[in-house]
């Protein structure tokens, strides 16, 4: 079995200083938000054996929020390839994902990560909001195997439900 959890990251500050795209942080909301998905996910029991994030700047910020509570001690991998991301370079991603990884994490961007939630899946969800997370598992040994409808949806929380259950 394989579980992938695709999160986008979370609200990101348009109205910063950052020179581009790539540069800008998460605002206010967003640093609220990375951090209640996280230990949302701890207390649902979940940890993960990689972290994999866009290195634009406010997927990491979202990504060391995740490390933080679901692998604390380790790296999380920053990767070019994720930064607006296309459905094929996703799959290509996770199917490239070494077999020792049971659980792996990716923290990305829009309309990609949405569209790999709904390609893995096959449900057909609305966009994924902002600091979304989708839990898939597959039940394949290799991540080569994971294909189209090949997954089932586990979970698919974002903020404003979680944070529905918690209060």
């Amino acid at each position: 079995m394989k579980t992938l959890l695709l999160a986008r990251h979370a609200k990101s500050d348009w109205n910063s200083q950052a020179e581009n795209d790539f540069e800008r942080p998460l605002n206010q909301r967003g640093l609220q938000d990375a951090p209640l998905m996280a230990s949302y996910l701890k207390q649902c029991g979940y940890s993960v054996d990689q972290i994999i994030s866009s290195d634009a700047l406010r997927a990491l910020q979202t990504a060391e929020h995740y490390r933080q509570c679901l692998r604390p001690g380790h790296d999380l991998i920053s990767y070019h390839d994720l930064y607006l991301a296309s459905l094929r370079a996703i799959v290509y991603l996770v199917q490239h994902i070494a077999p020792s990884k049971n659980t792996v994490m990716l923290v990305g961007h829009n309309p990609g990560m949405s569209e790999a939630l709904n390609f893995f899946s096959a449900e057909v969800l609305e966009d994924m909001p902002t600091c979304s997370v989708g839990i898939i598992q597959f039940d394949v040994s290799r991540w080569q195997d994971a294909g189209e409808s090949s997954g089932v949806l586990l979970g698919y929380e974002y903020p404003k439900r979680v944070k529905s259950k918690v209060l």
